[in-house]
């Protein structure tokens, strides 16, 4: 957040015209990301996540975020957004502080480097 640099973008690809029985019901469910150990270094960062509601309304929306290092949860976080109007476009920005990482834990990472 210091520099403004932008580390990853992400967008879901433009609709498809493939009828809905065909469609995975789970695509845009999940995004998977992975930065180099330097990554861990920094002390803050911050995400816009951007989200678009069909014509129906949204009940009870929860986004739950986790992010690991090979096979340790670092930080996780549960988002409740509630009710979203339908055909909205929702913006969430977060600012996440990252968590002090045990010697063992950071010297693994930076061994991977």
């Amino acid at each position: 957040m210091e520099t403004n640099t932008v580390l990853f973008e992400i967008s879901k690809p433009p609709h498809s015209e493939m009828p809905v029985k065909d469609r995975d019901v789970s695509a845009g469910r999940f995004v998977r990301y992975q930065f180099t150990p330097a990554f861990l270094r920094l002390r803050n960062v911050g995400a816009t996540v951007e989200f678009t509601v069909g014509n129906r309304p949204l009940n009870n929306f929860r986004m739950i975020e986790r992010h690991y290092f090979h096979d340790h949860l670092l930080k996780s976080f549960d988002f409740d957004f509630g009710f979203c109007i339908p055909n909205s476009c929702n913006t969430c920005e977060h600012i996440y502080e990252f968590p002090q990482l045990s010697e063992s834990t950071g010297e693994s990472c930076f061994k991977h480097q």
